[in-house]
């Protein structure tokens, strides 16, 4: 059964700057996961705060995507978000980057073929993010005008959060996509899992439910269509559809409010097959979308452009004076 259920709050937690700039400071804070059962590893929650010296015009959470490469380009753009005014939270998903279970690569064990162990970083996830959350809040920090963007895995994540707690006005879904038995199979990405699913099929540990390709298909196939049927998100967790399903953004797209939804989708995006990415959009009502000619990361050195999308949609109303302080802070950079 999945599960984000947690108990308690953040009683002690660290926190020290890393950056100072001229209109803002960039902290890193560390406390305790609320998790009950972390993985070796990913004990310690850890997360960066880019807050403005000035009142800031809103909060913005960016939630990462799978493995390492994209964090740094990520932390780059909320360093300018917060030249800009924004104040920003980037949290460290347990599995990736920093919280990298002993012994593991990052961002492998979300699609680890034992479905128990991948179980346990998508609930750390969830759980992980909602005690962000109520840590920000604990300490005075959140502002009514919040925003989540979630690329990739973190979009994945930012629906399953959508869909048990309303904190955010809008999410801005970055090349995400659902339905497991795809990009399990043939997200190139995914590579690691197929090669492990042959060991497994070699050793006979093989589990009956992903053993063969065309049967996990025809049964996410089927048990897609019976989604509606439930009528909460735990009633879903609690039922007998596949365990993989329960992991699957799509399985929490109905309990979303589709106009609080914003779906970027790229062009030419090969990490997330075409039926990945279509699934997700309608299963979530088909939220306003906007292609844009990139791939699955090409999008991440022009984060600059992200930005001021960004900023566009959290209505800024100095939003004029924001764009030309990440226009100068572009110019200096070439220099």
């Amino acid at each position: 059964m999945v599960s984000f259920e947690y108990a308690g709050k953040v009683e002690e937690f660290t926190q020290g700057y890393i950056l100072k700039a001229k209109k803002f400071r960039g902290s890193y804070v560390r406390f305790k996961t609320l998790y009950p059962e972390p993985i070796k590893g990913t004990e310690i929650v850890e997360y960066y705060l880019f807050d403005p010296k000035d009142e800031p015009v809103g909060i913005l959470f960016i939630l990462h995507g799978l493995g390492t490469s994209n964090i740094p380009f990520l932390l780059w753009m909320a360093t300018h978000l917060a030249n800009a005014g924004v104040r920003v939270v980037v949290p460290i998903l347990p599995g990736n980057f920093t919280r990298v279970a002993h012994g593991s690569v990052s961002g492998k064990d979300f699609f680890d073929s034992d479905v128990e162990r991948a179980t346990k970083f998508w609930e750390q996830s969830v759980v992980d993010v909602l005690t962000i959350i109520d840590h920000v809040k604990s300490q005075r920090l959140w502002i009514d005008n919040a925003y989540l963007f979630g690329f990739c895995l973190g979009g994945m994540i930012s629906v399953m959060i959508n869909a048990i707690r309303d904190e955010f006005k809008k999410t801005i879904l970055m090349t995400v996509g659902g339905e497991m038995s795809t990009l399990m199979w043939h997200s190139p990405t995914l590579a690691f899992f197929r090669r492990s699913v042959e060991k497994l099929k070699e050793t006979g540990k093989i589990k009956h439910f992903i053993e063969d390709q065309k049967k996990m298909k025809e049964i996410f196939e089927e048990q897609l269509k019976s989604l509606k049927s439930f009528k909460s998100v735990q009633e879903m967790q609690n039922s007998d559809i596949h365990p993989y399903l329960k992991l699957d953004p799509i399985a929490y797209a109905q309990f979303v409010d589709t106009k609080k939804i914003i779906f970027v989708e790229a062009l030419f995006d090969k990490a997330l097959p075409l039926r990945s990415r279509k699934l997700l959009w309608y299963a979530l009502g088909k939220p306003k979308r906007y292609i844009i000619p990139s791939g699955h990361v090409t999008w991440l050195p022009l984060q600059f452009f992200i930005a001021r999308f960004i900023l566009m949609n959290m209505g800024i109303r100095e939003f004029k004076k924001q764009m030309e302080i990440l226009r100068k802070i572009e110019l200096e950079e070439k220099k």
